[in-house]
């Protein structure tokens, strides 16, 4: 047993089919298929049961893509640590799409001005994107907007945000608004599943509410298109509405009985080795940041 037979294993077991697997791999079907037959005798187990023309991963497959997994990261791991020794260090880490949209062009002048030496690739991907990366070993670290994650991730506080409740001037009369109220408006919210939802969700839980939303999107200029337009009320970090705020397109309400806030986290495989390159590059997104504060 080898890493390409892994290799090929994991790929077959991603894609589901020998033809997919052969196409990603650059290989010839038979080849692909005379590796798992060859693993398949090795370990003397069915790892895929064949039935009309289709393949399905057994519970022996599913335990060997495990190991599988670890195993070729590890392995990638090392060769990165290693030639980190002799040539110039490397980072990859993703970031969530509203911290991206503010936050990651300053820690990127950061990066390039203070680590040069260091090859940094960033990413902006959802937090669930972030996760399946970060569990492939796709990137050293991430920064999310929630924990709500693998059991082979951990993380960290970095960093809070406060949100802004905003509409158009003259939709809503008052300077202020109670929570009770603000659940009874028309609400225009991020998705469910998003960072941002979870976090005005909880607010509401607190105060003993719930509150739907008049529009669910994904897309953070849909939102405030919307309440530019006078259809309702938004919730956004503060950082994502400084334009509309400025030049008064939105006003935003203060909540007599409540704060909206987000919590951004750290987030790495539970086995990762963080390379001294790595590491740096937390530590310059820790001080661009600030250090996490709990309330």
């Amino acid at each position: 047993m080898t890493l390409r037979h892994l290799t090929i294993f994991r790929a077959v077991c991603r894609t589901e089919s020998i033809t997919l697997a052969a196409e990603q791999l650059n290989m010839t079907q038979p080849a692909v298929s005379l590796a798992i037959r060859e693993l398949e005798s090795f370990y003397g187990t069915l790892l895929f049961e064949r039935m009309n023309r289709r393949i399905y991963i057994t519970e022996a497959g599913r335990t060997l893509l495990q190991y599988a997994d670890t195993i070729l990261s590890q392995f990638q791991e090392s060769v990165q640590v290693l030639q980190e020794t002799r040539h110039m260090g490397s980072c990859r880490f993703g970031v969530h799409v509203p911290f991206g949209e503010t936050s990651l062009p300053a820690i990127l002048q950061c990066l390039s001005a203070q680590l040069p030496h260091v090859t940094v690739r960033a990413f902006v991907v959802n937090s669930r994107k972030n996760e399946e990366m970060l569990l492939r070993n796709e990137l050293d670290f991430a920064v999310v907007d929630n924990v709500t994650l693998s059991d082979g991730l951990v993380s960290t506080p970095l960093c809070r945000e406060p949100m802004a409740v905003v509409c158009r001037p003259d939709y809503w009369a008052e300077a202020q608004i109670t929570l009770a109220e603000l659940a009874g408006e028309r609400l225009l919210l991020r998705e469910e599943g998003s960072g941002t939802r979870d976090s005005i969700n909880g607010v509401f839980r607190a105060g003993g509410l719930s509150a739907s939303a008049f529009l669910d999107s994904s897309s953070t200029s849909a939102l405030l298109t919307c309440a530019k337009s006078g259809l309702g009320i938004t919730i956004l970090p503060r950082s994502l509405i400084a334009d509309p705020l400025r030049d008064r397109t939105l006003k935003e309400l203060t909540v007599t009985d409540g704060s909206f806030f987000r919590r951004y986290y750290l987030a790495h495989h539970k086995s990762k080795y963080l390379t001294d390159s790595v590491r740096q590059v937390i530590q310059v997104v820790r001080d661009c940041c600030g250090e996490a504060q709990e309330p």
